[in-house]
């Protein structure tokens, strides 16, 4: 369950798709990225085990390269301030279809 009272960065909200670049890798951890749209310059963390739908997780290795864009959605701020994202393909989609019905619900063309 998300804590709302938590300060998110300007521009950003929970389950919101946004495109990153990948900035980092922290050890086996997961990845390090810089948000560029919709809000320029916020940092944000992706655990490895939300990089891949696959059953198995990505090792250091597969991460995605330093440079490269990734599509994420926002799903929350720690206690420490650091935003956390998932990368799963299949949680990028789902959130595109929840967006595309938000546009048709308020008579929006998706």
């Amino acid at each position: 369950m998300t804590d709302n009272s938590r300060s998110w960065p300007s521009g950003i909200h929970e389950d919101q798709i946004v495109q990153c670049e990948v900035t980092g890798h922290r050890g086996r951890f997961g990845v390090d990225v810089s948000i560029v749209k919709p809000q320029p310059g916020v940092a944000a963390f992706i655990d490895f085990v939300l990089l891949t739908d696959e059953r198995r997780h990505l090792t250091p290795d597969e991460f995605p390269p330093i440079g490269s864009l990734i599509d994420a959605v926002t799903l929350d701020v720690h206690p420490n301030g650091e935003l956390r994202l998932c990368a799963r393909p299949s949680s990028v989609a789902r959130q595109r279809i929840r967006d595309s019905w938000g546009d048709v619900q308020s008579g929006m063309d998706p």
